[in-house]
């Protein structure tokens, strides 16, 4: 049985050779043979017709597809490759695909239950973990199936041809949907697993910083991981300065120079692969020996998160950073450095994601954004790791959203990252659909997720009674930050099936012609995960009423015009309470003027104060207000036939109001006698 780690570690990109699709195999077999033939591993271009030559891509790209080895800067055919010239068997080459490229056997899988556009393989692909937003990488593929006449493209759908069919059982499925795990992570060797015991809380602060990690080797293709064994297999039992120079040199073509063949050195070196035996030799540490002789790619991550601070703590904040980039992981790290610490930089975090990339725990969405991937949520479950010096406990990240915090701020800033967040997280789409239900619900819109191809992502509702509205709920999320353009004809059905008035469409942002379609339909309303997270951040401080709220789920509004909405009324929000503020101030600085007796001022003399201070209020709204400080909830102020006055200090209003919202609390939590 494969380890999933090996087929995590595949690429998700298929060579793509040049001229027609009817071409493409045969050039692979004029390549392949020309490079056979070729003493030097080059192919010559007086060996291969014009048609035929290789672009400056295709090799590497053929490299990591598992057709070709390069040893330096020579290509030579692999051993699998060299069968297929032999055989013809389109198995052979496709099997050779599937083994090295993600979503190949897979992609055959759905074919061999129905023919699918293009558009809904896209789909297929992101249950595999593969967010692409356009068709383009899935034409890839299909173009080899079609090469090798395994496939057959018409009335806008990709056929699997008889042969097709008949190879489709010989690939063995390689990765698992997203939402499965994998097994059982393979056991450390006692030298590893007796460093991962020592990792306590102190252990894990005392790391060191390690800013330069500067390690050779291609990215691709086991690169990173083939330089560091080389590195440290070297090492035992030992080897000299010049010694180790000169193997780098010589294995790596881009270090010409001793101070970045010491580079490299010093990198293994602090992440506790070698250490010095004397002023001018090397030799393998303990551990190091034992990742050379297990050669499993986990013990090294186990190794490294012994002696380089902030490396598997990564994964757990890829669950909750707003942006899962190396700069916004890097704005992060300081909750694990000690105060007055060195900051660490975006490309010290670069080096430490890819080797966390090398060894498949994450995976890049796009150039630039990170997401942990199914091992990689095993394995962080499995080690120790350092809690930010923020935080008194572990975070929760498989949470589908953050922990209760014990502040509304805190609470209301970890349900808008969340959703900012998991908008972006194409691989995950039920992180955002459980996002947004949660946001709604602090909103004041309780729902619940329901998923599923045949249903929306969830249903929520506003008001009560006779001004209760129910709402479909379809969240989409986007690597690139806008939604592609997809058909509306199901929110419909999805509607009917709910019993809801209208579809709430929320993602990062929308195709311009998607969003003009939903907003011209009445029954859609379409939202940014921007404004509903700056909506949840500003419930904390301006709780809005359904009212209030109304424009965030008005289908009559486009997009663009909620937040300049929202905004207004958070600040008529903040204005009432600003005035509520300033009455109470006038009543008590009257109450302290020993030259008015019975410190009664009505609402005429209380106009007149605030106009002095700046403020033009109409006397309904200064007495709508007074009557609420008078209530007999709050009760600082008194009213009589003579006017309001203050009877308690502005300390005791702010006491109140925050008492009534604990005592609502008690009495949510304490249950009712029957």
């Amino acid at each position: 049985m494969v380890h999933p780690l090996a087929w995590s570690l595949r690429t998700s990109s298929v060579p793509k050779m040049s001229g027609p699709v009817s071409g493409w195999e045969s050039q692979l077999r004029n390549l392949i043979s020309a490079l056979r033939k070729s003493a030097d591993g080059r192919a010559q271009d007086s060996i291969l017709p014009v048609e035929d030559r290789p672009s400056s891509r295709i090799l590497p790209d053929l490299v990591r597809a598992g057709v070709l080895s390069r040893v330096e800067d020579r290509f030579l055919p692999t051993a699998s490759a060299l069968q297929w010239l032999e055989s013809g068997d389109p198995c052979d080459l496709i099997g050779i695909f599937h083994r090295h490229v993600r979503f190949i056997g897979e992609l055959m899988g759905a074919l061999a239950e129905q023919p699918a556009a293009h558009q809904e393989l896209v789909d297929t692909a992101r249950r595999f973990g593969l967010p692409w937003d356009s068709p383009g990488p899935v034409r890839d593929r299909t173009n080899w199936l079609r090469a090798l006449r395994l496939a057959d493209l018409f009335d806008g759908q990709v056929h699997l041809t008889a042969t097709g069919k008949e190879i489709r059982p010989f690939l063995v499925p390689g990765t698992q949907e997203i939402e499965d795990e994998p097994g059982d992570l393979p056991t450390p060797p006692p030298a590893v697993a007796m460093l991962l015991k020592r990792l306590d809380q102190q252990a894990l602060r005392d790391r060191p910083h390690a800013s330069a990690l500067y390690v050779p080797g291609q990215q691709g293709n086991d690169g990173r991981l083939e330089a560091l064994r080389l590195l440290t297999e070297a090492a035992i039992p030992s080897i000299t300065d010049d010694a180790f120079t000169a193997l780098l040199q010589e294995a790596f073509p881009g270090i010409k120079t001793a101070s970045s063949a010491k580079s490299a050195r010093e990198a293994a070196k602090a992440l506790g692969l070698i250490r010095r035996d004397s002023s001018t030799s090397w030799t393998a540490t303990e551990v190091g020996a034992a990742w050379v002789v297990s050669t499993e790619p986990l013990d090294l991550i186990r190794i490294i998160q012994g002696h380089v601070l902030y490396f598997t703590e990564i994964l757990h904040e890829l669950g909750t950073v707003t942006t899962p980039t190396a700069a916004g992981l890097a704005n992060r790290a300081h909750a694990y450095m000690p105060p007055g610490g060195r900051r660490l930089h975006a490309n010290s975090v670069k080096a430490r994601l890819d080797l966390l990339l090398a060894c498949g725990l994450v995976a890049k969405p796009s150039s630039t954004t990170y997401r942990v991937t199914a091992l990689g949520r095993a394995f962080r479950a499995a080690t120790p790791y350092m809690f930010p010096l923020d935080s008194a406990l572990p975070p929760e990240p498989d949470t589908a959203v953050a922990p209760e915090p014990k502040t509304p701020a805190a609470k209301s800033e970890a349900l808008a990252a969340e959703v900012e967040s998991a908008a972006y997280e194409s691989s995950s789409p039920e992180r955002l659909e459980r996002a947004v239900i949660a946001a709604l619900a602090y909103l004041g819109m309780p729902g619940h997720h329901i998923g599923g191809p045949a249903n929306a992502d969830g249903v929520v509702r506003i008001g009560v009674g006779a001004y209760c509205r129910v709402l479909t709920v379809e969240a989409k999320t986007s690597a690139k930050g806008r939604v592609v353009y997809q058909s509306l004809s199901r929110l419909p059905v999805h509607r009917a099936k709910a019993g809801a008035d209208f579809t709430l469409l929320v993602g990062p942002g929308f195709d311009p012609r998607l969003q003009e379609e939903a907003d011209a339909d009445l029954s859609i309303a379409l939202v940014h995960t921007g404004t509903l997270a700056e909506a949840v951040r500003a419930q904390a401080l301006t709780p809005l009423t359904p009212a209030s709220l109304h424009p965030l789920i008005d289908p009559a509004l486009t997009a663009d015009q909620r937040g300049d909405l929202l905004h207004q009324a958070r600040q008529d929000q903040l204005r009432h309470a600003q005035l509520e503020r300033v009455l109470l101030d006038i009543l008590l600085n009257e109450a302290d003027d020993p030259l008015h007796e019975g410190a009664w001022l009505e609402v005429t003399d209380l106009r007149r104060e605030l106009r002095t201070r700046g403020e033009r209020v109409d006397a309904g709204e200064v007495t709508s207000t007074l009557a609420f400080l008078a209530s007999a909830r709050l009760a600082v102020v008194e009213k009589s036939s003579r006017g309001y006055r203050a009877i308690a200090p502005a300390h005791t209003a702010l006491q109140r109001l925050e008492g009534l919202g604990r005592q609502w609390l008690h009495l949510s939590a304490t249950p009712t006698q029957g």
